[in-house]
């Protein structure tokens, strides 16, 4: 058992969330059943979970790497390796203990290993990239299967990175849609164009403009309108240095948007552009997230806070949060558009 990259517990409601992966590798020369996994104080002591998931859960938890059969997900084959997408919350009332350790429950055995501390990276407090109401976390932290960022491990420089782990597409949705009018046309989604803000002091390390808008579709209807190479992924894009190793990443932006420069400081709140169409984007968003790297991909996803905003979309957005994260499909109003 092992842990490529530490979690860092982060609140949304009344509970804690961690987000992260656990790697497991069989040894042996036969398959190895998995049928529950617990997570336990890291203290040897405590034998109580403090989470545990049954074989049900883990189906929809767990990647099996090479020849994986969609019919059995939880039998690790002789010599096979298989991540599990872990999401494990607490109430903030009796929060996760500074260490865990993890107990894997098998047809054969239970084993115990991977102790790892939940305070990996600082959680730093951010305002939020975009302004007003009708926002969705589209992809948001979360563990849902069909998540692409939550899924989004990939093989960089010899090493399995996740810079996705805590990432949002944040678009705008009303009754349920993303768009009025021609699907087609990005002027008919209502968040194209929005402005994009700093979240946090910093300065500019890459900030990329120039890039076509694509015209919007999904499946076999997406035609980029520039060959997607890793380093046009992004469309334009701005990376922000928000200091402690923390890197701001916002893609997708509208061609002539960019406001900023390389080597420019930008203070929180700033303006930086809109949202566009540019890049691997199949309809108009901000692609925002996170992680421990300049480089595009080659960091991993930490999670952070907002400072303010509401939720609650069918009651008018009553909920107030104040230094939490939004997690996947929340639909948020931040407050009042900033004039430029």
């Amino acid at each position: 058992m092992r842990i490529p990259y530490g979690p860092t517990a982060f609140p949304n409601g009344s509970n804690f969330f961690l987000i992260y992966e656990l790697y497991l590798t069989n040894f042996s020369t036969s398959p190895v059943r998995l049928q529950r996994m617990e997570l336990l104080k890291g203290g040897l002591k405590s034998n109580v979970p403090i989470v545990s998931f049954d074989s049900l859960e883990l189906k929809s938890m767990v990647k099996i790497l090479g020849n994986e059969n969609p019919e059995d997900r939880l039998s690790i084959g002789a010599g096979q390796s298989a991540v599990v997408y872990i999401e494990a919350k607490t109430s903030k009332e009796k929060p996760f203990s500074n260490n865990l350790r993890h107990r894997i429950i098998t047809s054969a055995d239970s084993l115990e290993g991977a102790i790892v501390n939940i305070h990996t990276t600082k959680l730093q407090t951010f305002k939020s990239p975009v302004a007003g109401p009708d926002w969705i976390a589209a992809d948001g932290p979360g563990n849902s299967i069909d998540n692409h960022h939550r899924r989004g491990n990939l093989i960089l420089g010899g090493r399995t990175v996740n810079s996705r782990r805590f990432a949002i597409d944040w678009k705008k949705v009303k009754d349920s849609l993303s768009f009025s009018g021609d699907p087609a046309n990005v002027q008919s989604y209502f968040c194209y164009g929005e402005k994009i803000f700093a979240v946090a002091d910093g300065t500019v390390v890459s900030a990329t403009d120039g890039l076509p808008d694509n015209v919007p579709g999904h499946g076999m209807a997406f035609h980029p309108a520039v060959t997607l190479t890793l380093e046009k992924l992004p469309g334009n894009h701005i990376i922000i240095d928000l200091g402690g190793g923390h890197y701001a990443h916002y893609m997708h932006m509208k061609p002539g948007s960019v406001w900023v420069k390389k080597g420019d400081h930008v203070s929180k709140g700033q303006l930086l552009g809109n949202i566009g169409n540019s890049g691997d984007a199949r309809e108009p968003h901000l692609h925002f997230e996170v992680t421990t790297s300049a480089q595009l991909l080659l960091g991993e996803g930490i999670p952070y806070v907002i400072d303010r905003y509401r939720s609650g979309y069918q009651k008018g957005f009553d909920d107030l949060h104040h230094n939490e994260l939004p997690k996947e499909k929340d639909i948020v109003d931040f407050g009042k558009v900033k004039k430029k």
